[in-house]
């Protein structure tokens, strides 16, 4: 779970939300557990939001455990580097987690929520702050912005 993914789980629940998180590995899903659990209730799973199948899968648990779902934060990210250091191989799972889950997470939030409650896109500064070294990763970033300046149009 990035780490304003986590913030944002930790603050929700200290509020006395009960969270719903996911993560693609057991280590961080569970410090960040850890941490919402110190000041409220929450649980989560482990999963990979670059299989399509998984991002429906992740809010039927999500609903399962809450009874419902009020808000929706999506904030999916593994590192990307220029476009010239990374190969095909690793290209896809990039898009796939970086830019298609936010998508299929949106879409199925939406469908959830129905006409009550959110959905809160993470992004990131490196949509804006772009280097060398970081081309692929700024690219995805930045049409996550323009996600969500489309939709708030």
């Amino acid at each position: 779970m990035p780490d304003g993914g986590r913030a944002i789980g930790i603050l929700l629940a200290s509020e006395g939300v009960d969270v719903f998180i996911c993560g693609l590995e057991a280590k961080y899903l569970e410090d960040a557990l850890a941490d919402i659990r110190d000041v409220g209730k929450g649980d989560g799973v482990v999963i990979d939001l670059a299989e399509p199948d998984n991002v429906k899968a992740v809010f039927d648990q999500a609903v399962a455990y809450l009874g419902g779902l009020g808000i929706a934060v999506v904030d999916a990210a593994v590192f990307a580097e220029g476009l010239s250091d990374t190969s095909k191989a690793d290209l896809r799972p990039a898009i796939a987690t970086d830019f298609t889950a936010y998508l299929l997470s949106a879409h199925v939030a939406a469908d959830k929520l129905g006409d009550k409650g959110d959905i809160v896109l993470i992004g990131s500064m490196s949509a804006y702050v772009r280097g060398p070294n970081s081309t692929i990763y700024a690219g995805i970033k930045y049409g996550i912005q323009g996600l969500l300046r489309g939709t708030a149009a």
